[in-house]
């Protein structure tokens, strides 16, 4: 069992390395979608971890660990695992660690998507998401045909409650405060793998490519 674990702040472009990785075996594991999954189940869990992330906060550790450890222990040992949004701190690093020495697994790599707060902002502020169908627009990078109105169909878009300028800023300071850390954690064991993230899609997932899969594009 090998993993590989994405790391950087909320809107660097985890989609497009995840995107890349997938292509090449990973399973990608995001804890923000497994969530929202309970939130949309309005599951004990679900509730509790909405109040959290409507304000910027995180869910408690134990919780998180929780569910990686259910997934992890129900996956073949040849499984490839891509890690988005876990672990987001110190102690659940740890717990990941234990993990994968019980299972006999390896932490391959750290990728770690730099990109400055401004931009950070601007990416997710402008989101605008589609309740009935899941879509996402962006008013100034990918607005919708029909102003504020879903092309597929047709509804009113809204702002995501955590894609608030507001909310954003909060997401940034805890992940500075709880999740920059890991850096140095990771940094210290020689895995991290620093990606641009301030440039282009293309150019990040060339850089991917390039630097983890070992094809140049």
């Amino acid at each position: 069992m090998n993993a590989v674990i994405l790391l950087g702040p909320p809107g660097a472009g985890k989609g497009t390395v995840a995107e890349v990785l997938v292509g090449q075996g990973y399973k990608h594991i995001s804890t923000g979608q497994l969530l929202r999954e309970q939130i949309a189940r309005r599951t004990v869990l679900g509730i509790q971890a909405e109040k959290l992330m409507e304000q910027g906060r995180f869910v408690p550790d134990d919780v998180v660990v929780g569910m990686i450890r259910n997934l992890l222990e129900k996956a073949d040992g040849t499984q490839k695992f891509l890690f988005d949004g876990f672990p987001r701190t110190l102690p659940q690093a740890k717990s990941l660690d234990k993990l994968l020495s019980e299972l006999e697994g390896t932490l391959e790599s750290v990728v770690l998507l730099d990109c400055p707060d401004d931009v950070i902002i601007k990416r997710l502020s402008g989101r605008r998401t589609c309740d009935k169908c899941g879509a996402v627009y962006h008013i100034a990078f990918n607005p919708p045909s029909h102003g504020d109105r879903c092309d597929v169909e047709g509804c009113k878009l809204v702002q995501r409650a955590d894609d608030r300028e507001e909310t954003v800023r909060n997401r940034l300071k805890v992940y500075e405060q709880q999740t920059a850390p890991l850096i140095s954690y990771y940094e210290a064991k020689s895995l991290v793998e620093h990606i641009d993230a301030n440039q282009s899609i293309e150019a990040v997932r060339n850089d991917v490519n390039e630097r983890l899969v070992g094809v140049a594009t």
